[in-house]
């Protein structure tokens, strides 16, 4: 009513500072029960239950991915996860920011597709059914590192360029 202002406890969805708030509580919540945190990925997080036996957690926002080789441990991490956040459980992992996951559990097979990206790509483009080549530049193309964007502005404005791997 009229001037009265409240004082939030929690960051609220949608906020500009809410990602950043949400990652320190998740980040301090795995540190503090052991889990490490990758020095390559800081949304890659691991922890060993066994000498030479790990459990991985991706992140990416508030989808992760949890891998082990132990179903138990998947089912532990998933415990100490529902202690601390309110989690949906979707299963085994069948894709994750666009990237297919198939696996052959009897051929030992797990493999990684971007098909159906590169496929909505091509439709966008209209493109789809389009001759295909080996590689989209002519042999007689020698590219080295001299091609390569050597300054930020450039490097920035090349990874502000859409659907370009």
């Amino acid at each position: 009513q009229g001037n009265n202002v409240c004082l939030l406890k929690k960051s609220l969805y949608g906020l500009k500072q809410s990602p950043s708030q949400w990652y320190r509580r998740f980040d301090e919540y795995m540190l503090s029960n052991g889990f490490k945190r990758s020095s390559y990925d800081i949304c890659v997080y691991y922890i060993s239950y066994a000498p030479g036996e790990y459990i991985y957690l991706l992140l990416y926002v508030d989808d992760m991915v949890i891998a082990c080789k132990s179903k138990a441990e998947i089912g532990s991490t998933k415990s100490l996860l529902k202690r601390e956040f309110d989690i949906k459980d979707l299963g085994k992992a069948k894709k994750i920011l666009g990237i297919e996951i198939v696996r052959d559990r009897s051929r030992k097979i797990l493999r990684v597709s971007q098909s159906g990206y590169i496929s909505k790509i091509l439709n966008n483009f209209i493109i789809d059914n389009g001759k295909s080549v080996q590689m989209p530049l002519g042999g007689h193309f020698k590219l080295s590192l001299k091609d390569c964007p050597i300054r930020d502005c450039d490097v920035e404005r090349m990874s502000k360029v859409p659907d370009i791997c």
